[in-house]
């Protein structure tokens, strides 16, 4: 069987990609050492986190970030390095403790709102700050139906031998709200990555609104029609 040749990124062009056979459709079709669990696979496949580059099946001229050699591992380290750098450069000065000689600095209780002296306690402030964020990251106290609320969600096998399985939908709820809030914020982050050109922003939001649609069968869980999903 010929070898395939792939662009970055993509299951034919990782070293953990077999090929088996061509399809029909003349698609190359595989498996993946590194999936044990999942191993079928297309070449055409996007990579996994175990994707792991191999240049004699990179299509000529392909573009690659600069640690694509690195693999699954050094990757994820490489990852947690930067991400420690970026929190340590941007940690907050230490506090600067007061002297017995300096004025003492007004309470958040005691700072004016206004020209007339309104003043808003710690607790509203801190109610306001929690509503602004969570406007700014797509996140909230979404309610579930009341329908089903206390409710179960029960699996059953085909083999009535088999044991079936139950989930109580307020947990599945919450999971389904979780990957709602995460997938507004990774849609944010996109729209304001620099280093994207409009080209990428718009086939990665495509991706995010594909997720979008997926998950409209859910909807009928949430209270709020406009708080479920909307895609295509």
């Amino acid at each position: 069987m010929s070898d395939v040749f792939e662009v970055y990124n993509r299951c034919g062009s990782c070293r953990s990609f077999r090929v088996d056979y061509v399809d029909r459709l003349s698609r190359t079709m595989g498996h993946c050492v590194a999936r044990t669990g999942h191993p079928n696979a297309a070449a055409h496949d996007f990579g996994c986190p175990e994707y792991h580059l191999d240049r004699a099946r990179l299509v000529a001229g392909t573009a690659v970030p600069d640690d694509a050699d690195l693999s699954p591992h050094e990757r994820e380290r490489k990852r947690r390095l930067l991400h420690m750098h970026h929190v340590q450069s941007h940690a907050p000065a230490p506090r600067r403790v007061a002297h017995d000689d300096e004025p003492a600095r007004p309470r958040l209780r005691e700072i004016p709102l206004d020209e007339e002296g309104a003043t808003m306690d710690r607790d509203a402030l801190k109610q306001v700050l929690a509503e602004v964020l969570d406007e700014a990251l797509g996140l909230s106290d979404t309610p579930m139906h009341p329908r089903y609320r206390g409710g179960k969600v029960v699996v059953v096998p085909a083999n009535p031998e088999l044991q079936s399985k139950e989930l109580d939908i307020d947990v599945l709820f919450r999971k389904i709200v979780s990957i709602r809030d995460k997938l507004r914020v990774l849609e944010q982050k996109i729209n304001a990555a620099e280093k994207l050109d409009s080209t990428e922003k718009v086939q990665l939001e495509s991706y995010i609104t594909g997720c979008y649609g997926s998950l409209t069968s859910f909807n009928f869980l949430f209270k709020d029609r406009e708080d479920g999903f909307a895609g295509q």
